[in-house]
């Protein structure tokens, strides 16, 4: 039994993960000025619509202070609370492309389809 848990166990937290991972993809390509690669990160219908936000974007660097992943616990999904599947919180260092710097958080609403997670929305946009 214990070694099923032990398989188990690193399957089940990569899988909890994904989402930070999105996020953090996210960021990554906005910095490498990888248009593509940050709206890849979005659910396909929502690409288009955040294309000008995404763009304003480039080459922003994010320093990361805290990272948090949320879901609705099961009271929340009980009591039928509309919440997303799961959200991300960054707290994080800005830098623009002209040397501005500043600290800001966002939120963005996460979204999972066949599998894969997005970003339902641009972070810090």
């Amino acid at each position: 039994m214990g070694m099923i848990l032990a398989g188990f166990g690193p399957v089940w937290e990569t899988r909890q993960r994904a989402p930070e991972g999105m996020a953090r993809a996210y960021l990554a390509a906005v910095e490498r000025g990888d248009l593509d690669a940050a709206l890849a990160t979005l659910p396909p219908e929502a690409r288009e619509a955040a294309r000008e936000r995404v763009e304003v974007q480039l080459g922003n660097r994010y320093s990361i202070e805290t990272l948090v992943l949320g879901r609705p616990s099961p009271l929340d999904r009980l009591a039928g609370r509309a919440l997303p599947p799961a959200w991300a919180t960054l707290l994080a260092e800005v830098t623009t492309v002209t040397g501005e710097r500043w600290k800001s958080t966002s939120t963005a609403a996460l979204v999972e389809r066949d599998g894969v997670w997005y970003l339902a929305a641009p972070l810090f946009a």
